[in-house]
């Protein structure tokens, strides 16, 4: 069993970056783009932990208030007056960049709550507090080795960071949604007709610019056919798969988890190398708080074929085979 356990040799800190930009992608997708001045080595499928609050609050001092009864409390505290996002919130590495003004990283996020809607009102200029780098990281292909990136929804940000790091080797991006406006991507002026969920469709093209930047055609479905290939993206997985019998790629994904169980068992009915980013609500980030447990096969010891592992610090890149789901 191939081990994922293995962490980039920086340490992580708090950083305080810049936001650059700001997008609407789709119709609940923004990408953000922050800046940092100095920020540690990040390699794909790694993480940051951000804060969605205003850092420039002023936290009220400690006080003793006199209880009436006849009279509400005076309500105090930032926290009791406005709705703010306590707990920072993960987000996958979407890309970065270095340049000489600093590093940039691309986070891709959907508007689910108060923090990520926070976070999409945020301005260029604007400040944000954030945790990082997170996490281990994907193993890279042998060379020679194709690659197939599977995302599905908010999994998709990690597949762009990861073929940053692919476009000097065969590789092919599957990319699914539910429809064409939640895919947070920037999709080619090419038309692609609504399907049936036709072969033709399950065909790499470069489609997708983030993608096709990097030499990576894509295949997109969508799961009412609004784009692409009409049905689940693991269904345009296994038609391309079936179609290319010979192709011995690596399989890796990220998405919603009934997508990534399917993957793995598409990939392991194949005998193909899957390596899976899963996603947990992850309170610290740091393995403090326990609360992103997951289940890991291991050897039998004392009756028990199986372990928790925590996904911020032991993933949240496992083997395909590794997890109990």
């Amino acid at each position: 069993m191939q081990n994922f356990n293995h962490m980039i040799a920086s340490a992580r800190s708090q950083f305080v970056s810049t936001v650059v930009a700001n997008k609407l992608l789709c119709r609940e997708h923004y990408r953000l783009v922050l800046c940092v001045a100095d920020f540690p080595a990040t390699e794909p499928g790694q993480f940051v932990q951000i804060s969605c609050r205003p850092m420039d609050v002023d936290e009220e001092a400690d006080a003793e208030h006199a209880w009436n009864e006849s009279a509400f409390p005076k309500v105090s505290g930032v926290d009791l007056r406005e709705v703010n996002a306590v707990l920072r919130r993960p987000f996958s590495l979407a890309g970065r960049r270095d340049p000489q003004a600093g590093v940039e990283l691309e986070i891709i996020h959907r508007v689910v709550g108060v923090g990520t809607d926070w976070l999409s009102k945020l301005a260029a200029g604007d400040t944000v507090h954030l945790l990082g780098p997170l996490g281990n990281r994907f193993t890279l292909p042998p060379p020679q080795t194709p690659a197939i990136l599977v995302g599905g929804g908010v999994g998709i940000p990690p597949m762009l960071y990861l073929a940053q790091k692919l476009a000097s080797q065969a590789a092919v991006a599957f990319c699914g949604a539910v429809s064409r406006d939640l895919l947070p991507i920037t999709l080619s002026e090419r038309k692609v007709r609504p399907s049936s969920g036709g072969d033709d469709l399950v065909s790499p093209e470069p489609v997708v610019a983030e993608f096709a930047v990097h030499g990576i055609p894509s295949v997109i479905s969508t799961d009412d056919g609004s784009f692409g290939f009409r049905g689940f993206v693991t269904q345009a997985l296994e038609r391309y798969l079936d179609a290319n019998p010979s192709a011995k790629p690596v399989i890796y994904t990220c998405g919603p988890e009934p997508m990534m169980k399917r993957v793995a068992d598409i990939a392991g009915g194949r005998g193909l190398p899957c390596q899976i980013a899963v996603e947990r609500a992850m309170a610290c980030g740091m393995g403090t708080c326990q609360s992103c447990v997951i289940k890991v096969r291991r050897p039998m010891v004392s009756g028990r074929d199986w372990v928790y592992k925590l996904a911020c610090t032991d993933g949240p890149i496992f083997g395909g085979a590794e997890l109990l789901w």
